[in-house]
């Protein structure tokens, strides 16, 4: 390389070394500013961790998160990674970024959910938390739904047609398609409790959010647990991707994703480690091998190159950033890469499997 471009590609001529050079790693869904929750919250189910984590949210200093957002965003490049798809809430998502050196694309998140009657103060307050970061990201920052269940419908119909990108979190459990399709479970009772006259659609939350409008290209749904074939077919004919969390998703007993299905229908399907909070330490080799025991377990496995593709694959965040290039190692390219350092590693397997943070360093 020179700087950092790729200037030619060769046949290694000399002793073998004891390390393997690969794109940089992608994290496809991130929550930097939960890193101070590592190991607090002790709920073992969705909808009880989700509750803990909003009342854990509120006794936090805005300095202390700060501090967090920016460990959170170092232990990622640690593990390799160069590209990240970040939710935030909080307004340090772009100085974390910013300070290991991480590009990507930054999500304000727009929760309308305590604030349905003055539902456009608040979509204001976010818009300002968002335009705050972004002189310091000098990129947009785009305006997101936090999920179907915390945004007004209106609301929800305006990301549908605004044309801009967009990170949804989707049927992580099988509480919202309850919500949904007959207005029952947790979700729906916690919103009948807060005074949401909710109506049934009959359908699946993926096939409500479509009648939305909010299944097009520039969307990413996040988790996709309980989806169907249905669902799986009506992703991929809007052209929508796709982030995968499994070790948050067996952490908080969601059901097993179908990723083997997804990716078959063409969906681009990215590898996110999610937030500390619910997926532990930030390490894309533990990610990847939860991966594939999760595949495996559902009985439609995923090879080994799928999983590391998935890892990899800056495709998969094109949706908010159109002109990404693709991230191969070819003369020309700016591709970041690292190299692992894996002793006896002779197969992609290998690597996933004994691979860790401290084995990467950076080309």
């Amino acid at each position: 390389m020179r700087e950092d471009t790729i200037v030619e590609v060769r046949t290694h001529t000399g002793n073998p070394e004891p390390y393997v050079v690969s794109p940089a790693f992608v994290n496809a869904h991130s929550h930097l500013e939960y890193h101070g929750m590592l190991g607090k919250l002790k709920s073992e189910e969705y909808w009880a961790w989700l509750s803990e984590l909003v009342e854990w949210k509120q006794n936090e200093s805005s300095v202390r998160v700060r501090q967090e957002t920016i460990s959170a965003a170092h232990e990622n490049k640690r593990t390799g990674v160069a590209l990240i798809a970040e939710h935030s809430d909080r307004p340090f998502a772009a100085t974390g970024l910013l300070s290991a050196g991480i590009k990507g694309a930054i999500f304000q998140e727009t929760i309308t959910f305590f604030d349905r009657d003055k539902r456009l103060e608040k979509i204001e307050s976010v818009r300002k938390k968002a335009w705050e970061q972004s002189k310091i990201w000098r990129q947009p920052i785009f305006l997101t739904p936090h999920a179907y269940f915390t945004v007004d419908e209106q609301t929800l119909r305006d990301f549908a047609c605004n044309g801009e990108p967009f990170s949804i979190h989707v049927a992580e459990t099988e509480h919202e398609s309850q919500l949904t399709r007959e207005a029952t479970g947790p979700i729906a009772k916690f919103r009948r409790d807060a005074g949401f006259q909710d109506h049934a659609t009959g359908k699946s939350v993926v096939q409500t959010l479509a009648e939305l409008g909010l299944a097009r290209p520039g969307a990413q749904f996040v988790h996709c647990c309980d989806v169907d074939a249905h669902d799986i077919a009506v992703m991929a004919r809007s052209q929508v991707a796709v982030a995968h969390c499994p070790r948050s998703n067996i952490r908080l007993k969601c059901p097993p994703a179908p990723v083997r299905e997804m990716i078959d229908a063409g969906i681009k399907v990215g590898l996110g480690l999610d937030s500390p909070a619910s997926s532990g330490s930030i390490d894309m080799f533990d990610e990847m091998r939860a991966a594939l025991r999760v595949s495996q377990e559902r009985g439609r496995p995923l090879t080994p190159e799928e999983v590391w593709k998935m890892a990899t694959n800056a495709d998969a965040l094109r949706f908010a950033i159109p002109n990404l290039e693709d991230w191969r190692i070819e003369p020309g390219r700016k591709t970041p890469m690292i190299k692992i350092n894996v002793n006896g590693a002779s197969t992609v397997e290998d690597l996933i499997r004994v691979g860790n943070p401290a084995k990467v360093h950076w080309v």
